[in-house]
C-alpha cells in the first residue's frame, strides 16, 4: 500500500504537471498527451514504476520516497527519453534552511501565500528549486545531486 499523504502528494503534482491521474483497484494511473504512468504498489514500501518512453515501456523499482524525484523527472523531460533517479538522498527541510537561512522566515512567507489563498508561487532558489502547489512544497535540486521531494505543509511540519 502506498501512504495516503504520499498518494495526495503524487495527486497535487500530477495536477501541477497538467496530468490527469486514476486510481484503480490497485494501480496509479498518471497520464497526459505525452506521457503515460503506471505506478503499482510492492512490499515494504517499494514500488513499481512503468511508464513509457520513445522505444517502449520502462520498469522501476524504486523505495517509496522516491517517487517524486521519478515523476518530476517524467513530467519535465522534453522528449520521451528514459530518466534516471539522482544519486542523492531527497532535499529536506535542512537543505532548505541552508538555501534560505532561517526556516522561519520562510515559514511566515508560506502562511502569507497560503492565507492569500495563493494556489502556485515559484519561492525560488539557488541550489534548492522550490515551488508552493496549493498545500505542497516541491523541491528540485538545481545541480541534480539530491532527488526531487514533496513536503506537505498540510500534514508535515515546516
Amino acid at each position: 500500500m502506498i501512504n495516503k499523504i504520499i498518494k495526495k502528494n503524487i495527486r497535487l503534482l500530477s495536477e501541477r504537471y497538467s496530468h490527469g491521474i486514476s486510481y484503480l483497484e490497485s494501480i496509479i494511473v498518471i497520464k497526459n498527451e505525452k506521457n503515460f504512468i503506471e505506478i503499482f504498489p510492492q512490499f515494504n514500501e517499494n514500488i513499481l514504476v512503468k511508464y513509457n518512453f520513445e522505444k517502449g515501456i520502462d520498469e522501476v523499482k524504486i523505495q517509496d520516497f522516491e517517487i517524486y524525484d521519478l515523476l518530476i523527472k517524467i513530467f519535465r523531460r522534453r522528449d520521451l527519453e528514459k530518466v534516471n533517479l539522482n544519486p542523492m538522498s531527497p532535499l529536506n527541510l535542512d537543505d532548505l534552511e541552508e538555501e534560505f537561512g532561517d526556516l522561519n522566515k520562510l515559514e511566515e512567507k508560506l502562511i502569507a501565500l497560503i492565507n492569500s489563498k495563493t494556489d502556485y508561487s515559484d519561492i525560488g532558489g539557488n541550489r534548492v528549486l522550490t515551488e508552493l502547489y496549493k498545500s505542497i512544497l516541491i523541491l528540485r535540486d538545481d545541480i541534480g545531486t539530491a532527488k526531487s521531494n514533496v513536503i506537505n505543509l498540510s500534514n508535515d511540519k515546516i
